[in-house]
């Protein structure tokens, strides 16, 4: 790991992978407050900004139709960073090398498990409603493993939610975590954050056990 003095003169490369309803505000909150430090994002996702993004994610009505990473590295890459997009998927695990750090919000297990497996740190970031969750590599494999099974993607608003006229705001507590975990690694050469879960309205919440893991 680079000292905080060598982070400063040799920005490390940081995976953003997933542009959406986590990934454009903890861009935002990256150039924000990195504005003193140089740092080397690069932004994986694949859609392009639809209009019922508009509500919860950091979009514009003129953004519709255009590639999310592209977007926000073309919208954040003037402010003393540099930021590369990169219209894609995560699919392979090719994809993941080169980086110093990778920060995953996406919807999907799959995409999650190929970070997981990276010898890399990282942090998982999710958000369903009003709440969110966090997993690190400083975790228990056998936490990682167990909060991680086969689903289909998901939303971070629950359905009908921007429908019914309001948003749900656990995506915002995801991507503060994930803001200062990016900083206090690029900054400060640490790693302080492991597995959590917290309601936007009644704090933290509890794993229960670590599950035990099968030899």
């Amino acid at each position: 790991m680079n000292s905080p003095a060598s982070a400063q003169n040799t920005p490390q490369k940081v995976l953003l992978i997933g542009a959406g309803g986590i990934g454009s505000h903890l861009t935002d909150l990256l150039c924000r407050g990195l504005h003193g430090h140089g740092f080397d994002l690069t932004l994986m996702d694949g859609d392009v900004v639809e209009e019922r993004n508009l509500a919860h994610q950091r979009f514009h009505p003129n953004d519709i139709g255009r590639a999310k990473a592209d977007v926000l590295a073309q919208r954040h890459g003037s402010k003393g960073h540099t930021l590369t997009a990169i219209t894609e998927n995560l699919r392979l695990a090719e994809q993941l090398s080169g980086y110093d750090l990778i920060v995953v919000a996406v919807d999907r297990p799959e995409p999650r498990r190929l970070v997981h497996a990276t010898d890399v740190p990282w942090i998982d970031l999710r958000s369903t409603g009003r709440g969110m969750l966090v997993l690190t590599h400083l975790d228990a494999p056998g936490r990682i493993a167990s909060q991680t099974p086969d689903h289909a993607p998901a939303s971070c608003q629950a359905e009908g939610v921007l429908e019914a006229g309001f948003v749900q705001v656990g995506f915002a507590l995801a991507a503060a975590v994930g803001a200062q975990w990016v900083i206090d690694h690029l900054v400060h050469g640490r790693s302080p954050a492991k597995a959590m879960m917290m309601d936007a309205a009644y704090g933290g919440l509890s794993f229960g056990p670590l599950p035990e893991v099968k030899a």
